[in-house]
């Protein structure tokens, strides 16, 4: 019979990340990287508060140019990115607008070339894409 004591700790973890994950689905949101960031931060968030939250980013060390670079390159698999937001922006609506009718494609390629895309909306505008592909 297995004596180990449950971690409570990670038990209502799981509980928050599966609410959280619940209303993310009950938004339509499809389970994407940028989605999942989303939702732990919000897990993170309840669970540790607006305090709690502060305190550990106040703690981190802010790392130099050299660290930076070689976390950067690990999370992207050893690809060094230069790449500038509007040139990361147009690969990236370019990709979701792939199988799009001409229209819809005209307008989103229009809205990007005047720069209404920004990072800041990017993802939303790329979720709406994906709802106009289904319409």
């Amino acid at each position: 019979m297995n004596e180990a004591k449950p971690d409570w700790d990670k038990i209502t973890e799981g509980k928050i990340r599966h609410g959280v994950a619940v209303a993310y689905i009950e938004e339509g949101k499809e389970l994407t990287p940028d989605n999942m960031k989303d939702m732990e931060k919000w897990v993170q968030f309840i669970i540790h508060g607006y305090d709690g939250i502060k305190g550990m980013l106040d703690k981190k060390k802010a790392m130099d140019d050299g660290e930076l670079k070689e976390k950067v390159t690990k999370v992207f698999e050893g690809k060094v990115v230069n790449q500038s937001d509007e040139d990361y922006i147009k690969e990236e609506i370019e990709n979701a607008v792939k199988g799009l009718g001409a229209q819809h494609k005209n307008k989103v390629m229009y809205q990007m070339k005047n720069g209404t895309i920004t990072l800041d909306n990017l993802q939303s505008c790329l979720d709406r894409i994906e709802v106009l592909k289904k319409s």
